[in-house]
């Protein structure tokens, strides 16, 4: 970027307007949170007033067909070099032809007054072209020092060769780049090293329109009919391009193995999760394990997610993957994982152990149950409010519009969420965090960047068929940060995959430049760490993807530092200037009316008896009507407290429906007295306590319901994953080879190998990876594709 305020060598001016206007235009402190704290951070909707004014198209409102649900990619990027984050929105069309208007849309961030506003500027750009547009990806491939632009298609990909002065040339098919299949999310990243971008693209589907799945006939989800796929059609393989320097790229994914693989893939992020100094792969798929490409040089990749422990959620299920992130939530110096999935389900956090392995702590952290109702798409790990540890922000939105008469549970547009990072566990704070973040869309991409250069995250979301969403960050550079825009020489010029340690008031963190993750969307660049009370970083250490190491000391913070590689002398900095770079809204003008649900009638009748009430509530949840079921059970206890089978079924209710992981436990309880000898209800409050991470009595619970049911397999399974967060791994290894005799699932034999790995034993662990991966494939020969989405525990009888 260019076009800042320069001044080499320039600490002491940086910390004076640090003070001068680093706070001067913050809004005041809001209220305390649920947990009793205060959010230091409001996030205000400014994009409608900042100019984004056009309404993303994809396919009609009844949204017919799987094909329609699924454009709105995002992405932040400094076209022009002006210094400033412009903004490239991905838009689709309609099967009966687009409206006036309809293509994929850059806009301009520029000066107005005192504010910052965006331009259209997408037909002197040369980049609107309409289609059914999906995603982006962002890097300078030619190493020119501008960023180009790739964008995915269901139909041939574009590659956008930045031009300078404004403008870009289509050459996606000169490239080689030019896939005709359904892609999704992409991203460049230099995987061998030479100092150019190679890129990896995420595909989907086959779909015809000619030939829809379910032969044209609607399919059910929940009882009601809806558009069929992703069961039943086939997927398509990822296409991975090796930058050959000269404006072109060779097709390696059948030299590297990567298209053996027919898995419907939407996000990917390129990271070193091993720590060896080169790029690996890790690729969502949606209801197919997740994939880890191992990058063992010379491109030569093998894929590892199972061993690694990131293909699977703990309990040994292909979840619904959809966006992608890796970042260090914990602070311990290494990539971890965080995958977003389908509604019904929670998304997951992989945590990095070191040498190339990974244990899902989703729960151990905070980021269970809130989500189950949600089905996430974009993410992105973000220090919003500046103190030192990452956060986390997931967009939302379901499939089927067919939910819009849903009251709670499971909705069509839905609410974003964020969590906010305390000390490595998480809480969900998005309701606190300001009108912007209340708002229910059918979001899809969300980027990260900091579009008016004061020094905090902001969050650009896409939604389908809908205006899309800024989120200015109000409030996030109360604490002091330190800002990053590194320039590769050696290393490609973007400086992706660069290794960055700050060391800041006797604390350490760590990034990597990263462009492309979430879903569809891309990214700003530079780094941004949050310093909190501290005004100086004592040490930035940068380790180059050329293996150069630069090490800097005393960088102010309240900049953003230029960095080039080599160039420890051609140090500079720029930052914001007063209230230039905001954009001032009055109390309510960046709010837009919500999609509310109006109140539904009371789901219990007059008259009705327990009974009633039981019948009507296991009907409710069938149909995904959660807070109805809930409600009509609670009313069955009151009229007969001590009916089992409603207390039960209460808290598979309030557990797989709603995700109220503390009031399922404390009817659960109440079950587990009313009849102490029932082995499948300490099952389930077993399962309840491990989501609430209150392990040790999970796995007492899970002893009893061994003792009461010794032939239940799932209770043998569940009682070794007990063990296995206790680290008492001989009775998990005991637990696990005695559920295996008898389970009529694979996934033991994983569950086996993990357990192996974490003994030490290697050749056994490799030994139930393949017992696993076979049966798993024998048992999809056998099982034909069921084309409703129906995931988690269902009522109990």
């Amino acid at each position: 970027m260019s076009g800042q305020l320069r001044c080499p060598g320039l600490q002491l001016f940086c910390l004076a307007l640090l003070l001068l206007c680093g706070c001067a235009a913050d809004p005041p402190l809001p209220a305390p949170t649920a947990g009793g704290q205060q959010l230091p951070v409001q996030f205000t909707e400014v994009g409608l007033l900042a100019g984004l004014d056009h309404a993303n198209v994809s396919g009609g409102p009844e949204q017919d067909y799987i094909l329609e649900t699924m454009s709105a990619g995002a992405a932040f990027l400094d076209y022009d070099g002006d210094g400033y984050l412009d903004v490239f929105l991905v838009e689709g069309t309609r099967l009966g032809g687009p409206p006036p208007g309809t293509h994929s849309r850059l806009y301009r961030n520029e000066q107005s007054g005192e504010n910052r506003l965006f331009r259209e500027v997408s037909a002197e750009a040369g980049v609107d072209h309409t289609g059914w547009g999906m995603g982006c990806a962002v890097g300078d491939y030619d190493n020119d020092g501008d960023p180009d632009l790739y964008a995915t298609y269901w139909g041939p990909n574009r590659l956008y060769r930045n031009e300078g002065k404004g403008r870009f040339a289509e050459v996606g098919v000169l490239a080689g780049v030019a896939d005709s299949s359904w892609s999704s999310s992409a991203a460049f990243g230099d995987l061998d090293l030479d100092g150019d971008l190679d890129l990896y693209v995420t595909n989907y589907l086959e779909f015809d329109l000619a030939h829809p799945p379910g032969e044209g006939r609607p399919c059910l989800y929940k009882g009601m009919e809806v558009f069929c796929g992703p069961k039943g059609m086939v997927a398509q393989p990822d296409r991975l391009y090796r930058n050959e320097g000269n404006g072109r790229f060779a097709d390696m994914s059948a030299a590297t193995g990567i298209s053996r693989y027919h898995y419907p893939a939407m996000g990917v992020v390129f990271g070193d999760f091993d720590d060896d100094g080169d790029a690996d792969i890790y690729v969502a798929n949606d209801s197919e394990p997740n994939l880890l490409f191992r990058n063992d040089g010379n491109w030569a990749f093998a894929e590892v997610g199972a061993l690694a422990g990131v293909a699977y959620s703990e309990d040994g299920r292909a979840q619904a993957g959809m966006g992608v992130h890796a970042g260090d939530f914990d602070n311990d110096k290494d990539l971890d994982l965080f995958v977003t999935n389908f509604s019904d389900d929670l998304n997951t956090l992989y945590q990095n152990q070191g040498k190339g392995r990974f244990v899902d702590v989703t729960s151990a952290v905070g980021l269970g149950g809130v989500a189950r109702p949600f089905l996430g798409w974009s993410t992105g790990f973000f220090d919003f409010d500046n103190d030192g540890w990452l956060d986390l922000l997931v967009a939302n939105g379901h499939l089927y519009p067919q939910l819009r008469t849903q009251r709670e549970g499971l909705a069509y547009a839905q609410r974003n969420l964020l969590y906010w990072n305390r000390g490595g566990r998480f809480e969900e704070v998005g309701l606190e965090a300001g009108p912007g973040l209340g708002l229910e869309k059918v979001s899809r991409g969300a980027a990260f960047g900091d579009f008016d250069n004061d020094g905090d995250a902001d969050v650009l979301v896409a939604n389908m068929n809908d205006l899309p969403t800024l989120l200015r960050n109000d409030g996030g550079n109360r604490n002091n940060w330190l800002g990053l825009e590194l320039t590769g020489s050696t290393s490609n010029r973007d400086a992706i995959g660069t290794w960055v340690r700050v060391r800041a008031g006797g604390s350490e963190q760590v990034r990597e430049v990263q462009r492309g993750y979430g879903f569809q969307s891309q990214h700003d660049p530079r780094l941004l760490f949050g310093l909190g009370h501290n005004l100086v970083a004592e040490q930035v250490e940068i380790r180059w993807p050329s293996g150069q190491v630069q090490v800097l000391e005393g960088l102010a913070a309240g900049c953003y530092w230029q960095i080039r590689e080599g160039g420890v002398h051609q140090v500079a900095s720029y930052s914001p200037a007063g209230p230039v770079g905001s954009l001032a809204v009055g109390p309510n003008s960046g709010e837009r009316p919500e999609q509310r649900r109006a109140p539904a009638p009371s789901a219990v009748q007059a008259g009705w008896k327990a009974e009633d009430c039981y019948r009507a509530g296991r009907e409710y949840y069938k149909q995904g009507l959660y807070a109805e079921a809930v409600e009509a059970l609670r009313r069955a206890l009151v009229l007969q407290p001590d009916y089992l089978e409603v207390c039960v079924n209460l808290g598979v209710f309030l557990y797989s429906g709603l995700g109220d992981y503390e009031e399922a436990a404390t009817v659960l309880e109440q079950a587990v007295v009313l009849d102490p000898e029932r082995a499948n209800t300490y099952l389930l409050l077993g399962k309840v306590y491990l989501a609430l991470n209150r392990t040790a009595e999970a796995a007492r619970t899970l002893e009893r319901a061994v003792v009461l049911g010794p032939a239940s397999w799932e209770s043998q399974e569940q009682l070794g994953l007990a063990y296995l967060r206790q680290g008492r791994l001989k009775s998990a290894l005991e637990t696990f080879q005695a559920a295996s005799m008898t389970a009529p699932v694979p996934r033991l034999h994983l569950h086996l190998a993990q357990t192996y790995i974490r003994l030490g034993r290697p050749e056994a662990a490799q030994r139930e990876q393949q017992l696993f991966t076979r049966l798993t494939a024998s048992q999809k020969e056998r099982a034909p594709a069921k084309e409703e989405r129906v995931p988690g525990p269902q009522p109990h009888r």
